[in-house]
Parts: C-alpha cells; sequence; structure tokens
C-alpha cells in the first residue's frame, strides 16, 4: 500500500468516525401540552420551589421527624449509594484507558561465562509505556457510557428518595386513620353497649322484646369484631414505618405515642405543567440516561471496525560484570485492524443496537407510565374530595337521624329495630367519612410523588 492510500484510508476513517454521535438515533416521544379535566382545581406552577418539602404541607411535625429520620438512616437509599459509588469506580477504570499506562520493573541476578570463567552480579531497571492513541474516540465513547451510568444511578437515587418520602407519607396516614377507626369502634362501643344495657333493662319490665336484646347484642359484637382487625392493620402500618426508617420498631413506637388526627394539606396544591414533570421527574431523568449510555456503548462496539494505533517505549539501565552500566531504551508505534473475524464484531454492534433500542422503549414506557400516573392522581384527588364533602353530609343526616330516632322511641313512636337500624347508620358512616379522609391525604401524596419533586 502506498503512503497515499494510508493517507486516504486515515482521512477516510477521521470522517466516518466525526459521522457517529452520541445522541440517541431515535424521535423523541410525545408529550401533553396539558393535563386533563381535573387540573382546573389546582394551581400550575412555574417554579419549582413551591413544591419543595411538601410533605411539611400537612403540617404534621412527627411526620417530618419521621421522614428526616428516614432520610438519614435509611437502608434503601444506602443501598442506593453503594451502586453510585460502583458506577464511579467503574467510570475511573474506563478513563484510564484515555492516558498512557505507565510501568516500572527491576531485576538483579547473578551469572557466569563458561568461557572466561568468569562471574559476576548483574542488574537492570526500566520504566515502561504503553497508549493507544484515541483517534476516533472509542476509549471516549466507552468513558461516555460510564459517565451516564453514573447520572442514572444519581436518578434512581432520587427516584428512592422521593418514593421513600411518599411511601413514608401514605404509610403515616394509613397509621393514623386506622388509629382513628380504632377510636371511632371504642366510641360505637360505648354507646351501643349502654343502650344493650337499657334494653335488657326495658325486658324485665316487659317494654322490649327478645328480639330486641338479640339485635343490639349483635350490634355490639360487631362493633367489637372490628376493633382488632384495626389495631392489626395500624401495627402492620407501624411496623411499615419502622422498615421505612431503618429503626428497630421500639425506636419509632413512642414517636408515635401521642394520637394525632389523619394529616391534612393546609395550603393549596399546586400543580406543575407536562413538560416540567418531564423534565424533573428522576425516574424518566434515569431512563434517558440509561439511552445515553445505550448509544455510547453501541458506537463504542462500531468503532471497533476502525483501526487502533497504538504507542509503545521502555527507558531503563542495566549493569552486569561482563559490561559497564549502561541505558537501555527503545520507542515503538503499530497499529491493528480486523479484517476478517467472521461476524465477531457485527454481532456484538448489533446486540449493542438492540440493546440501545430496548433503551429507548424503556424511556418511552417511562414517559408515558409518569403521564398516566400524574392523571390518574389528579382524577383520584378530585374525586376523593367530592366524594368527602358527599359523605360528610350523609354523616350528618346518619347523626340527626340518630337523634330523632331516640326521640321518637322514647315517645313510642317507633320500634326499637328503627334506633338500631340508626346507630348502624351512624357508625357506618362514620368509618366511611374516615376512610375518605385518609384516601383524599394520600391521593395528594400520590400527586406529589408523580410530578417527581421534594
Amino acid at each position: 500500500m502506498t503512503y497515499k492510500s494510508v493517507i486516504t484510508c486515515l482521512i477516510g476513517s477521521f470522517f466516518l468516525a466525526g459521522c457517529i454521535t452520541t445522541e440517541p438515533r431515535f424521535e423523541k416521544p410525545v408529550q401533553p401540552h396539558s393535563w386533563g379535566t381535573y387540573q382546573s382545581d389546582l394551581i400550575v406552577r412555574d417554579d419549582v420551589r413551591a413544591l419543595g418539602n411538601w410533605w411539611e404541607s400537612f403540617d404534621d411535625p412527627v411526620l417530618n421527624q419521621l421522614i428526616n429520620l428516614s432520610l438519614s438512616d435509611s437502608p434503601q437509599r444506602r443501598i442506593a449509594e453503594t451502586r453510585i459509588l460502583e458506577a464511579r469506580g467503574i467510570r475511573k477504570t474506563t478513563a484510564s484507558f484515555l492516558f498512557p499506562q505507565i510501568g516500572a520493573s527491576a531485576d538483579s541476578g547473578r551469572s557466569a561465562d563458561g568461557f572466561a570463567g568468569r562471574a559476576g552480579d548483574f542488574y537492570d531497571a526500566r520504566f515502561d509505556a504503553s497508549y493507544e492513541v484515541d483517534l476516533f474516540g472509542r476509549n471516549r465513547k466507552s468513558t461516555n457510557a460510564a459517565e451516564e451510568n453514573i447520572r442514572n444511578f444519581e436518578e434512581q437515587y432520587r427516584d428512592v428518595t422521593l418514593s421513600l418520602i411518599a411511601e413514608m407519607t401514605r404509610d403515616y396516614i394509613d397509621y393514623r386513620g386506622f388509629e382513628k377507626q380504632v377510636s371511632i369502634a371504642r366510641n360505637n362501643l360505648t354507646i351501643q353497649e349502654k343502650t344493650l344495657d337499657l334494653i335488657r333493662y326495658q325486658k324485665q319490665f316487659g317494654e322490649a322484646t327478645q328480639l330486641d336484646v338479640e339485635r343490639s347484642e349483635n350490634l355490639v359484637n360487631t362493633t367489637r369484631a372490628s376493633i382488632p382487625e384495626f389495631i392489626r392493620l395500624a401495627d402492620a402500618a407501624r411496623l411499615r414505618l419502622s422498615v421505612l426508617t431503618g429503626q428497630l420498631p421500639e425506636v419509632v413506637t413512642p414517636i408515635l405515642e401521642a394520637q394525632k388526627p389523619i394529616p391534612k394539606t393546609v395550603i393549596e396544591p399546586v400543580l406543575l405543567a407536562p413538560s416540567q414533570v418531564i423534565t424533573l421527574r428522576p425516574d424518566i431523568r434515569a431512563a434517558a440516561a440509561n439511552l445515553r449510555a445505550a448509544t455510547s456503548l453501541a458506537e463504542f462496539e462500531t468503532l471497533d471496525l476502525f483501526p487502533k494505533f497504538t504507542l509503545a517505549g521502555f527507558y531503563g539501565v542495566a549493569k552486569g560484570a561482563l559490561f559497564d552500566s549502561t541505558s537501555i531504551w527503545n520507542i515503538a508505534a503499530g497499529t491493528a485492524v480486523s479484517l476478517i473475524d467472521f461476524g465477531r464484531i457485527e454481532g456484538r454492534i448489533d446486540a449493542a443496537r438492540a440493546i440501545e433500542r430496548r433503551a429507548y422503549e424503556g424511556y418511552r414506557l417511562t414517559i408515558l407510565e409518569a403521564i398516566a400516573e400524574v392523571e390518574t392522581a389528579l382524577s383520584d384527588y378530585a374525586q376523593l374530595n367530592e366524594q368527602y364533602v358527599h359523605l360528610l353530609k350523609a354523616y350528618d343526616n346518619a347523626n340527626t337521624a340518630l337523634g330523632l330516632s331516640e326521640t321518637l322511641y322514647k315517645e313510642g313512636e317507633i320500634s326499637f329495630i328503627n334506633v338500631l337500624d340508626s346507630q348502624r347508620t351512624l357508625s357506618s358512616a362514620d368509618a366511611a367519612l374516615t376512610d375518605v379522609e385518609a384516601e383524599k391525604s394520600k391521593s395528594l401524596v400520590r400527586l406529589y410523588k408523580a410530578l417527581g419533586v421534594y
């Protein structure tokens, strides 16, 4: 091959390498310009700071204490942090190939010349270096992939933190909700037991029947049976909180001792635009970094088709019995290119491109799921608010009906069955109202988590 041919090949290789870019080769996924029907009651803000520390809007010091405890000592966050450290170590290794590899060696020994009958010591010491000239950016692509993997794990760490805060808040709301259900059931039980005592007393004088007694006892036993279930659910929520905080139950239980109401936000909820959500959500950012890493690795494999240029050399000093101290050195340059490998490189390229495609589809799926999550959270928040308003009215109606039925029963206008029905209705309305009150607060947590900020 002539000198001009070599130059032509090099120029062509540079040109082809310059055509390779680390930007993904896919269309940007379509995203909505606005949210659906249910955003009308919320304020859309451009300032992300309005959503910072959103859990503090519930104005619950115990919740704040638990979240601070989890952020400082959660195993989930520490596991995610180790993945970042691992990725940084890998990046350090891949980046080292951008620089010369330098080593040193030394030898010593004793030898004899059989002809001259002379023996003596010898030694040599040398430094050697080798360097792969990254003309086409192959090693740079590998380093880019490692850097994107760091970003991926950093965003996963943020996603773990966001999920941890949201899960902590939901479990705390569950705990307070079940705690309130226990209190409601015990209050209802006290009233129902007094009613049962009254019915038993009236039966002695023929003013009530055995049927009235049985019905009243049935209501008392049903209410008693609900209390252990609510305690069981409250215990499960309390133990989940201990896991999330990274503490033993005996640490978390005293924090929860003082009974508090179900957390309610004390400020007007706010909303971000779809473009902001897609930009800010850590799971989307992690998926985007994963796609960029896959693109860099696909280009890394493609650049294996190009020649590799290496420089090597060493410098040393040697001395022996048969010769004086002298310096030795060597400088060499080399090139290597794959000519026939029966599809080995092409197979790796095909596999890398498939991985890149999978990363893109994962990125697109993450965006679609994020949009659906926000829309679902908006729907939940709107519908649960409306449901709460109607249940509050239903509770007031049931409370009024119970008072009227008790008055009418005392006046002999209705049977005791009507009083029992009114008590059951009020008990059911109170429990349903508490359930929806907790779900309403949790729907706001789901919305803030879906927005991807904390």
